[in-house]
């Protein structure tokens, strides 16, 4: 291997023998370390050339030829190299020098699945890690993740419940807060399209993250929750009961604002609701209704636990007074 290198470095080998030489160096680690090691000692000695160098080492060259075979030139040629490199290095910065064999990051290839209105689906990702995901929800999952860290990207509502993995941790990244946790269980609301954002954690440890601000962060221990609050993270005491929503898709609600709950419906469904004057949305009220039904249905399940009327305009729009 290293007469061939001095061959190549030389200028000595055909366009074949130099694909065979490079797909051997590619192959071998071991190789590769050399060949960089020589490709930037000679490259380095060649940037102090000066003018009429050639020349001389030309005149020299044919002098010493009188004296030693062509091997021993060689040999020559390559440790006069070594030594001027010990002394360029100090003015060039190394990564110039050898990009040819660096390894290439290996690209990434994601899945991005989309849940229509009205549904939810339950997914178990690579690491055995699970995630039920409310209607209209954008998940972003890496086909394979990376040795670091466990991360997807998430634009909508998801229940995580993570498989503990001490090396890498697992990521949640939204538009605005990432939440980092080992092993888990907790409940994302983050879409894209509104002002709100809500983690609670049911199990173990997170940390929840401002993309914007690194250094703004707030731990959550069981039965917390953290919400925005005039562009504020806030910490509250919470208790996220979602055992029926997640065996049955029953939408269970305990003094919520009416208007939170309808904020639920037209993230999930897609609609737009007005409201007139006479609507009392700002009182609190407690029930459940199917995630799955249709949104008549649930708007007159609500109308058992609160006064209000509406009227559909269209498939987007509903007034209520």
């Amino acid at each position: 291997m290293n007469e061939q290198l001095d061959k190549y470095f030389l200028g000595e080998l055909s366009d074949t023998e130099k694909k065979e030489l490079l797909d051997q160096i590619e192959s071998d680690s071991g190789h590769k370390a050399e060949f960089i090691r020589m490709q930037n000692t000679v490259t380095i000695s060649k940037l102090g050339e000066q003018k009429g160098d050639n020349e001389w080492a030309s005149q020299k060259m044919e002098e010493l030829g009188n004296r030693i075979n062509r091997r021993q030139i060689r040999k020559l040629y390559l440790n006069l190299a070594k030594y001027a490199a010990v002394v360029a290095i100090l003015f060039i910065n190394i990564w110039l020098l050898a990009d040819k064999f660096m390894p290439e990051e290996k690209a990434v290839l994601y899945t991005k699945i989309e849940v229509p209105k009205g549904q939810r689906i339950y997914m178990t990702f690579q690491d055995g890690t699970e995630a039920w995901l409310s209607p209209r929800s954008i998940i972003k999952i890496p086909n394979e993740f990376s040795n670091e860290e466990r991360t997807v990207e998430l634009d909508g509502e998801g229940f995580f419940s993570v498989t503990k993995d001490a090396e890498r941790p697992f990521i949640v990244k939204t538009k605005q807060y990432d939440i980092k946790v080992l092993g888990t269980k907790f409940n994302v609301f983050a879409y894209s399209e509104s002002n709100r954002f809500e983690t609670n954690l049911v199990e173990g440890r997170v940390q929840v993250i401002n993309n914007d601000r690194p250094q703004e962060s707030i731990i959550l221990k069981p039965n917390e929750m953290v919400s925005l609050s005039n562009s504020n993270l806030i910490k509250s005491i919470a208790s996220f009961d979602n055992e029926e929503y997640l065996k049955s898709g029953i939408f269970y609600f305990s003094n919520k604002k009416f208007s939170e709950i309808l904020d639920y419906l037209t993230l999930w469904y897609n609609v737009k609701f007005t409201i007139k004057e006479s609507a009392r949305i700002d009182q609190y009220i407690s029930g459940k209704f199917r995630q799955s039904d249709e949104i008549e249905r649930i708007l007159k399940a609500l109308q058992g636990v609160h006064h209000f009327q509406y009227k559909i305009v269209n498939n987007e729009e509903i007034d209520i007074f």
